[in-house]
C-alpha cells in the first residue's frame, strides 16, 4: 500500500486500507523502518510513514504489489469471461478474498445466482471456463451455485452462513446476492 501510494500515510490509514490487524501493521512498519524500507515522520501516534523509493530492495518490492494487484484483476477478468453468454442473475465473490484477509493459499469462494433450471450448467460452465486461468494464475476457485428457492430458503432460515455472504460479497456482475428475489428483468450473460 504505501509502494503505490507514494506519500505518507498514518498507521490508522494502513489498516483500513490494508485490512490487517492493527497490531500486525504497527510491527510490520517497526520491522520495514528499522530495514530502511519505510520512513517516519512525527512522533507517537501522530506518525506517519512512507515507502523509501531509494532503498535497494524498492523496485523489486514496487513490482511485487503491483504483480499481485495485476494478477487479481486478471483472475477477476477471468471470472467475466468464463460466464460470458451464461443465464445468470448475479455473480460474486465472498469469504476471505471479500474481507481482505485472504492467504496465498485461501481459495476464491464464487457464487452465482441462476435460474433453477440454468443453475447446473452455469455452474459447471464457469468451473470449467476457469480451469486454466485457475492454474496459470494460481488460484483455486471454489463456485457455489444458489436457485431462487435456495436463497429463499437461506434468508428464511436466517442462514449464518447466507448472513455472511450478504455482508461481505462483492459483486462481479449482475445485483447484490440478497437482491435477487427483486430481480425483474432476465437472466444475465
Amino acid at each position: 500500500m504505501l509502494s503505490q501510494h507514494g506519500g505518507m500515510l498514518a498507521s490508522n490509514e494502513i489498516v483500513r486500507g490494508s485490512r490487517l490487524v492493527k497490531e500486525s501493521v504497527r510491527s510490520g512498519l517497526l520491522t520495514l523502518e528499522t530495514l530502511g524500507i519505510v520512513a517516519s515522520s512525527g512522533s507517537g501516534r501522530s506518525r506517519v510513514y512512507r515507502f523509501n523509493k531509494d532503498h535497494y530492495f524498492a523496485p523489486s518490492l514496487s513490482a511485487l504489489f503491483e504483480a499481485e494487484s495485476d494478477r487479481f484483476t486478471a483472475i477477476i477478468d477471468s471470472v467475466h469471461q468464463s460466464v460470458a453468454g451464461m443465464p445468470f442473475f448475479c455473480l460474486f465473490f465472498y469469504g476471505s478474498a471479500a474481507r481482505g484477509d485472504d492467504r496465498p493459499d485461501s481459495d476464491l469462494d464464487i457464487g452465482m445466482v441462476a435460474k433453477a433450471e440454468d443453475l447446473a450448467g452455469a455452474v459447471e460452465g464457469l468451473r470449467e471456463g476457469l480451469r486454466d486461468a485457475a492454474e496459470r494464475l494460481v488460484f483455486l476457485p471454489n463456485v457455489v451455485g444458489l436457485d431462487f428457492d435456495d436463497i429463499r430458503r437461506l434468508d428464511e432460515d436466517d442462514d449464518p452462513w447466507w448472513q455472511s455472504v450478504k455482508q461481505e460479497a462483492i459483486v462481479i456482475s449482475g445485483k447484490r446476492p440478497e437482491d435477487v428475489m427483486s430481480f425483474d428483468g432476465e437472466a444475465r450473460g
